[in-house]
């Protein structure tokens, strides 16, 4: 398909296809560069995300199906009678770390009515990250931003604040499959237990969150560390189809209640 610049169906319908030379030549070349570990997806630059196809580079992690998952359970909390007042009015959406854009911009495309942010400190992220909001048609309510986390936010609030953050130890990091070091070091490493980063959007959250604001956020493995290190902090765990995942939602109500705790934590990593 990549090769051909076709569709599955065309691809299917016609068996008795030839490939050029010009063709075969491309073909061999994407198969001896995946024989090398790198991923389809940098090759032919190109992942589905949501039912979506979003353009992707080693300047960002692959989206994986996983997080569509979180996704879909985000929109079923908030429906059940999160944020009620938020529906009332134009939603605002920051994601944090977007990398390429793909669960903000999802979001925005399957809900006409959000305003959303897309955040990250790296400039090729971002570039990637605009070229998806272009690539979707949704830059009249998509903006992409140069913030380390919410250092670029000024005093921007949002009703939602979702976060797919580094969270992979350095021993997680040490005994990945070799394919993984095609992907961007920044978007997955995050200190010895791997909340580097999930401690610092913990610690600035509520001050950019509305009053009825939520923040979500997947730390993935490091589910258990968090827990044993802010045990007083109500975090809600999400449950999915194939059990917990590392994904847990906080209300500003309890950000700022336990904020003491959560910035003594964050500094100690400084």
């Amino acid at each position: 398909m990549f090769t051909l610049a076709c569709d599955r169906a065309y691809l299917y319908g016609h068996p008795e296809r030839e490939l050029t030379n010009d063709e075969r030549a491309r073909y061999e070349e994407a198969l001896t560069q995946r024989a090398k570990g790198i991923p389809s997806q940098y090759i032919t630059g190109h992942q589905e995300f949501w039912g979506m196809d979003f353009i992707v580079s080693p300047a960002v992690l692959i989206p994986r199906p996983e997080t569509e998952h979180v996704i879909e359970r985000v929109l079923e909390v908030l429906a059940a009678g999160r944020g009620a007042e938020t529906a009332r009015r134009r939603p605002r959406l920051a994601d944090v770390g977007t990398g390429s854009g793909c669960i903000g911009i999802a979001m925005a495309v399957h809900n006409p009515e959000w305003q959303v942010d897309l955040a990250d400190i790296s400039d090729d992220a971002l570039s990637l990250a605009r070229e998806n909001i272009e690539y979707q048609d949704c830059a009249d309510r998509v903006r992409a931003i140069s913030s380390d986390l919410f250092a670029g936010l000024g005093g921007n609030r949002y009703d939602l604040i979702v976060s797919n953050p580094p969270y992979v130890t350095e021993q997680e990091y040490a005994a990945l499959p070799p394919e993984y070091s095609h992907e961007p070091a920044l978007g997955l490493r995050a200190g010895e237990d791997g909340l580097d980063f999930a401690l610092r959007i913990l610690a600035s959250a509520a001050e950019h969150l509305s009053d009825e604001g939520v923040l979500i956020v997947e730390v993935g493995e490091s589910e258990k560390a968090l827990v044993e290190l802010l045990p007083e902090v109500p975090f809600n765990w999400i449950e999915f189809e194939v059990g917990q995942m590392g994904v847990f939602l906080l209300d500003r109500d309890d950000l700022v209640e336990h904020a003491n705790a959560i910035r003594a934590a964050a500094k100690s990593r400084h």
